[in-house]
């Protein structure tokens, strides 16, 4: 059995956004911690990643008084955010000294040691400018952002989305200077594969190649690439956005709340998965606001007795990864962890064991944990919804009421026969959106005369009500949809990126219902892939200012969405749906 060279309380992998607080918080409260960080500085985002706001976020915890006393140090050489990027990283570093947390910066675990049970994390093998050193712990938090040391002790976990298994597209940021003081300026680059270094290193060159040609008063260029999504670790609950949506997102303790708008800077919708595409092409509602639920099963990873994860490589979906990914949050959960930890190491119990009424109440009392919660629901009588679905902002009469579709059927007949120029379609899109078919005569009419219409439900990237019917139609499995949506494909010239990606979405899950349309589908849409006319660069979603336009081959990922269904097809031919 391996001798360890020293042996701690709590080793944390990463000192990042969540790593930090986690270790700070143990060792204040005497726990003996050592912090392992591939870079040379702490803060992660914040400092090394140069992001020093908060978009969205529930202030409230130990962070809050390190931002504070970053912002005092360097209140003269800023403008604007809520703190200067050295300072929080110098300010975080003298905390964690102060609190007797023991750093090893330019260093990354290698291995992780198990007990033979394969349960029990027994302590790491971390590569440091020394050379490798052996340490052991009671307990090991994974703050690395993309699950590294999870997935390394065997952990499972999720990557992506279903269609493709690319995640959140990553965004690249360069710190310049204006008039008398410093800013940050950022542009999504692109989409990198957090797993793979060969892709990762190839992103952040890509990037800030991109960065250098434009700034004369270029300060820096950050360190690190800023990934919205990684792996996703699963652990003893996984919080999904069908639950969230449907108003019940955990039986579990809740610790803290996540808040933020939906948003995870895609542009190719017809690529996620269906209850995404419902919320933002079907309602076309980017950007709507939710409270999320944090609870200490989502840091407990599954299997393991001492293994806790915090940062954006929580257990959650795809589309809930972009509602937890704000700084506040990703702190809030390093703090949890921490204080899990304390409880249990003090009384020598299972970490699953401790008293949550009892942690909820130190989270409560550090501000951690929020109880006066914006409000994010949405609630209409009949009448209101009847206005709603006659405007063109009508997204969150068209979610709330497809989620009750048996309260609202009559009201959504009466205004589908009412000959109102919007109320018509939209009640229409209700009805499909809940399963009922009765509205696909006028969903197929958009389709034919190419509804123009783009309803303005989001102050921001607004779907057209085109795509939205073409998404519902591919649900039924009506072979008369499978006619037209083949004829729109295959009329002349290519359709347009967007377009074109949802009528091969929606044909792909018409041919798992339709087995006779399968080879029809099949040619034509590899006459699609391999048409040189097909111009497939999409524009991401720039979330600044910039001069350049980055664009996404969208040809790739298509590809492996139909090789998905023609593999399927290939072993079947019952023409029992499918889920895509």
């Amino acid at each position: 059995m391996l001798k360890f060279d020293c042996q701690y309380d709590v080793v944390v992998a990463g000192l990042g956004t969540a790593g930090a607080i986690a270790a700070l918080v143990a060792g204040e409260a005497g726990l003996s911690v050592c912090g392992v960080e591939k870079l040379h500085i702490a803060g992660g985002t914040a400092v090394a990643g140069g992001v020093n706001y908060y978009y969205y976020g529930l202030r409230g915890g130990r962070f809050d008084r390190i931002d504070a006393e970053a912002k005092e140090w360097f209140s003269d050489f800023m403008e604007g955010g809520l703190f200067h990027f050295d300072a929080k990283g110098m300010v975080l570093e003298q905390k964690l000294l102060d609190a007797g947390v023991d750093i090893l910066y330019e260093s990354a675990i290698v291995k992780v040691h198990l007990d033979p049970d394969g349960k029990n994390i027994r302590g790491v093998s971390v590569n440091t400018r020394d050379g490798v050193r052996h340490i052991g712990c009671r307990a090991l938090i994974d703050g690395s952002g993309n699950g590294d040391i999870s997935a390394m002790a065997g952990a499972g976990f999720r990557l992506g989305r279903l269609s493709d298994g690319k995640c959140q597209p990553y965004s690249s940021i360069r710190v310049v200077r204006r008039e008398n003081f410093s800013t940050a300026i950022n542009f999504d680059a692109g989409y990198a594969a957090c797993n793979d270094a060969a892709d990762l290193t190839r992103s952040i060159i890509h990037s800030n190649a991109l960065h250098a040609q434009e700034e004369r008063d270029l300060y820096f260029i950050t360190r690190l690439p800023g990934l919205r999504e990684g792996r996703l670790i699963e652990c003893d609950e996984c919080l999904s956005i069908e639950n969230i949506l449907a108003g019940t997102p955990t039986e579990n303790h809740v610790l803290a709340y996540g808040y933020a708008n939906f948003d995870d800077h895609s542009q190719d919708w017809a690529l996620a998965e269906q209850t995404t595409r419902n919320l933002m092409v079907v309602s076309s509602l980017w950007g709507k606001l939710f409270h999320v639920p944090i609870t200490l099963e989502m840091l407990t990873v599954k299997g393991f007795d001492n293994l806790l994860v915090v940062g954006r490589a929580l257990s959650v979906d795809h589309t809930t990864a972009s509602l937890l990914r704000m700084q506040p949050c990703m702190q809030k959960s390093g703090e949890i962890a921490a204080r899990a930890i304390i409880q249990s190491l003090r009384r020598n119990i299972p970490i699953r064991s401790i008293n949550r009424d009892e942690l909820a109440g130190e989270l409560l009392a550090s501000g951690c944990l929020n109880t006066d919660l914006p409000d994010c629901s949405f609630t209409a009588g009949e009448s209101e919804l009847q206005t709603r679905l006659n405007s063109d902002k009508p997204g969150e009469a068209i979610l709330f009421m497809a989620a009750d579709l048996p309260r609202y059927r009559p009201l959504l007949l009466e205004l589908l026969n009412s000959g109102e120029a919007l109320a018509v379609p939209h009640s229409a899109l209700v009805l499909a959106l809940g399963g009922d078919g009765t509205g696909l005569p006028v969903l197929r009419e958009l389709v034919r005369r190419h509804d123009d219409f783009i309803p303005a439900s989001s102050r921001s990237q607004n779907q057209p009500r085109l795509l939205a019917a073409v998404d519902l139609l591919g649900r039924f499995g009506k072979p008369e949809d499978a006619e037209l949506l083949l004829e729109l494909l295959c009329a002349g010239n290519p359709p347009g990126v967007q377009l074109a990606g949802h009528l091969l979405r929606s044909l792909l899950e018409l041919g798992d219902a339709l087995p006779d349309f399968r080879a029809k589908i099949r040619n034509s849409i590899e006459t699609l892939l391999q048409d040189e006319r097909f111009d497939d660069m999409l524009l991401l979603k720039n979330s600044s200012n910039v001069l350049h336009r980055v664009c996404e081959p969208l040809k790739p990922s298509l590809r492996k969405l139909a090789e998905r269904h023609f593999s399927k097809w290939n072993h079947s031919d019952t023409g029992n749906r499918t889920l895509s």
